[in-house]
């Protein structure tokens, strides 16, 4: 029997070759599970992708500038066609034809204080009109620390009368603009457009009064008149 032959080889042959094939197979089994383990290691073994980090950005502030003076206009440019002037040796200003020497009749002279007024005029809405507008120019000397303290001592002695109050540039002059409102002796409802003025020391009041509805009606006129006024050096 140990001599019978299979396939040309004797049984002792065929097991050495059985236990060859056997040997070679547990090898396989062996560097295959080596190699697939070692794969899920790699596997696990990477990393996972970072998060790109935020990086900082660059803000640019935009540039400080300053803002430009208002550029005056050309005064000649403030007189509309018709308008008469009204000068001193110390300012001038003008207004539309038709206004005649008065005595100040209306709400505040000044702002309340005793002012010396140069100048008074009155004129009328329409000619059919039994309401005057009068138009008054004033000054006094500037007697407290500042110019705003010295408004706000001439407004609280007037009382509440003042409806408006706002900071302007009569053609790149520094103003302020007041807006008064009050009666007449004959109870009609009037208010008055006052401008203050600060020129060195002295105060200066250019203002203009109106019955209410004639004052609105006049308003434009009565602004462009007031940037007309200026110093005379």
């Amino acid at each position: 029997m140990a001599n019978k032959k299979y396939l040309g080889m004797t049984v002792r042959q065929l097991g050495v070759l059985g236990g060859l094939a056997g040997l070679a197979f547990l090898l396989f089994c062996i560097v295959g599970w080596l190699v697939i383990g070692r794969g899920i290691g790699v596997v696990q073994a990477v990393p996972p992708t970072p998060s790109p980090f935020a990086s900082a950005t660059l803000i640019v502030h935009p540039t400080q500038t300053s803002t430009p003076a208002p550029t005056p206009l050309p005064y000649e440019t403030l007189i509309p066609i018709g308008w008469v002037q009204y000068k001193s040796p110390l300012y001038e200003f003008w207004l539309p034809a038709g206004y005649k020497d008065a005595q100040p009749e209306h709400l505040v002279t000044g702002l309340g204080n005793k002012p010396i007024v140069d100048l008074a005029v009155r004129g009328s809405y329409t000619t059919k009109s039994p309401n005057k507008i009068y138009v008054t120019v004033a000054y006094e000397p500037m007697t407290a620390n500042s110019f705003d303290e010295f408004l706000n001592q001439r407004i609280t002695a007037l009382g509440p009368v003042v409806s408006e109050r706002s900071r302007v540039d009569l053609n790149t002059i520094p103003a302020m603009r007041l807006v008064f409102t009050g009666r007449t002796g004959s109870n009609t409802d009037i208010n008055e457009l006052t401008y203050v003025i600060l020129d060195g020391t002295t105060v200066w009041y250019v203002q203009y009064t109106a019955e209410l509805t004639e004052f609105y009606n006049l308003l434009t006129t009565f602004e462009a008149s007031a940037r007309t006024f200026r110093m005379v050096r």
